[in-house]
């Protein structure tokens, strides 16, 4: 896993004068997210999600990579995972784009953001829910997040949405999902069922 410190500037004032300092933060590691939840009417079952620092995603273009650690993100992994996971670059703008779609974990909760080629500084938030809102288990084990999203190909689009990119497919492993695709400036929710 690569990891790197984050260098971050502040400024105070001090005496009627501005002193400006660089600080190296330390670069995020990986963490479990751990608790009880009630699911499917059985209280204190037990769940950890696994997540990982951005740093994680060394494919991520620099300007993502920025903007995901200053909101202090950290990346849910599905209970499935077995490598990195729910970082995904696709045309979701429109054909011929590179944008990426990342989930991000903060305080509990899981946004889905966009980020398009033409504004890499300004993603747009999809959708977001508590981290134990979708929650799933193989086997014996804890449960963990069953969150996962993918790149749902044009050409895996229903004939009838006309698509000519990329739409995103938000996953609730095992249950259901959706597909988020941007067309016409605004972003419309779509079947899931090619």
């Amino acid at each position: 896993m690569l990891t790197r410190a984050l260098t971050v500037s502040f400024c105070f004032a001090l005496a009627g004068a501005a002193t400006c300092a660089q600080v190296n933060v330390p670069p995020r590691t990986e963490r479990a997210e751990t608790g009880f939840a009630i699911i499917d009417g059985h209280a204190h079952v037990t769940y950890r999600i696994r997540l990982l620092p951005v740093s994680s995603f060394p494919q991520l273009p620099p300007q993502v990579t920025q903007k995901l650690d200053a909101m202090g993100c950290m990346i849910p992994q599905t209970y499935a995972a077995h490598e990195p996971e729910n970082v995904i670059s696709g045309s979701f703008e429109k054909k011929g784009s590179s944008d990426w779609a990342v989930l991000c974990s903060l305080h509990g909760v899981t946004t889905l953001y966009v980020f398009f080629q033409s504004d890499l500084m300004h993603p747009t938030a999809l959708r977001h829910q508590p981290d134990t809102l979708w929650l799933g288990k193989e086997w014996e084990e804890d449960y963990g997040s069953a969150w996962g999203i993918a790149v749902r190909p044009s050409n895996l689009m229903r004939r009838s949405d006309q698509a000519d990119h990329d739409g995103i497919e938000d996953d609730f492993l095992d249950q259901s999902s959706m597909v988020h695709y941007f067309k016409e400036g605004q972003w419309m929710t779509l079947d899931s069922n090619p």
